[in-house]
């Protein structure tokens, strides 16, 4: 009984220090469980990226990605690929932060709805966009094909990206 329990407190170390004898996974697995029985994950909701379940548990990402496929077996949670992981059940509505991109899709949104942008006329440039809200070439380009997707703006090549007429914006984005 004793060489058991050396051999599994020797399977919970880290090179960081002891961890004892549940295995990591185990105690990652263990801590989400516990967030969702006491309501602080609720269903739908993104869990932390790897990355940071890796930091907040002192764990590899290959630990927590165990801990992860074992809790997506047993239907705590849910992933879909490229969006993460939510609380389960699956069909759940997801609740999340917003991405970036979809953050400056929203405030330009509002920028036309409250008319500081009238159909046809032009958008700021990338660069300027970059400038205005702090983001990325990449994250203004996505949130471009976002509001191009909802019917918000249309892009002439080499002309820029201009504010589409009333009749072509998203109607259930009105509503609301």
């Amino acid at each position: 009984m004793l060489k058991y329990l050396e051999r599994n407190i020797v399977f919970g170390m880290t090179r960081r220090g002891q961890r004892g004898p549940v295995p990591i996974y185990r105690q990652i697995m263990a801590s989400i469980k516990a967030d969702v029985a006491a309501g602080v994950l609720k269903p739908g909701q993104a869990l932390p990226k790897e990355d940071d379940l890796a930091k907040q548990h002192d764990a590899s990402r290959l630990t927590v990605r165990k801990a992860l496929a074992l809790l997506r077996e047993e239907r705590v949670i849910y992933t879909q690929h490229p969006k993460g992981s939510y609380v389960g059940p699956e069909g759940a509505p997801q609740i999340r932060d917003p991405w970036p991109f979809e953050s400056v899709a929203a405030q330009v949104t509002e920028l036309i709805r409250g008319g500081e942008y009238e159909p046809d006329t032009v958008l700021p440039s990338e660069n300027e966009m970059m400038e205005t809200y702090g983001v990325a070439k990449n994250t203004v380009r996505a949130a471009m094909a976002l509001l191009r997707e909802q019917g918000w703006v249309y892009t002439v090549p080499a002309m820029g990206t201009f504010v589409e007429k009333r009749d072509k914006w998203n109607k259930e984005d009105l509503s609301s």
